[in-house]
């Protein structure tokens, strides 16, 4: 299923695109000693009561824990580690590692130095990506060959034409950018510089755009960061 994102561009012109990643496919072909397909299976690790978190309040200390393992193997269930698993899904537990159904979620913001900055109650998201305003560029450019040294990027999507005439729009913005050998910054909001959500509940991302030109032919790239490398001081 095809998934769109309203964008501008820097003349005020606006358009939904298709837009999608692209999973690179190894070269690698790995098998078996009979030259069987290898297939990735899910198995158990260990259960609650083989956690970490249980052997602590088993044993009390760090110490006490490391000769129990010396001795034994308290960390295993023999009879449910390395179990196949089909399906799982996500359940929290409290301290005694109990399951729980009413939580209250807490959001950790913590700085370069690994230090606690700010614990607050999660904000809601909401996709904005084909909100009635479009997406546009705020006009910071990057030039390539620093951007990558200060800016983490996580994911990645390709923008592509529907059409002749978003075919041209996307050539134009493809051009300047790569005449300039720069990434612009393009986000929400009126300015462009809010972050992208790209689906309800989902994470806001920086994004900034790369584009690249050959012949009669265009490549625009939109990579997403939510981290930045930042010295520690």
């Amino acid at each position: 299923m095809a998934r769109y994102i309203n964008i501008a561009d820097g003349k005020g012109r606006n358009a939904s695109i298709v837009f999608y990643g692209k999973t690179a496919i190894s070269k690698v072909k790995t098998v078996t000693a009979q030259g069987e397909p290898v297939k990735t299976i899910r198995v158990l690790k260990r259960t609650a009561n083989n956690s970490y978190e249980a052997l602590l309040k088993r044993y009390g200390t760090a110490e006490a824990i490391s000769g129990e393992l010396i001795a034994g193997d308290p960390e295993i269930d023999l009879l449910l580690t390395g179990r196949i698993i089909n399906s799982a899904g996500r359940v929290y537990v409290d301290e005694d590692l109990r399951p729980v159904f009413r939580i209250s979620k807490k959001e950790r913001i913590f700085a370069p130095d690994g230090t606690l900055k700010e614990e607050r109650t999660p904000k809601e998201t909401v996709s904005n990506i084909m909100a009635d305003v479009p997406i546009r560029p705020s006009g910071k450019l990057f030039p390539q060959k620093d951007i990558y040294n200060k800016i983490v990027f996580t994911k990645k999507y390709q923008l592509k034409h529907i059409n002749g005439l978003t075919f041209d729009f996307l050539f134009e913005m493809a051009r300047e950018l790569h005449e300039k050998d720069s990434l612009m910054l393009i986000g929400a909001g009126p300015k462009g510089t809010d972050p992208l959500v790209f689906q309800d509940g989902g994470k806001p991302y920086r994004a900034f755009l790369e584009g690249r030109v050959k012949g009669d032919s265009y490549l625009l790239i939109v990579h997403l960061s939510n981290l930045e490398l930042k010295p520690v001081v």
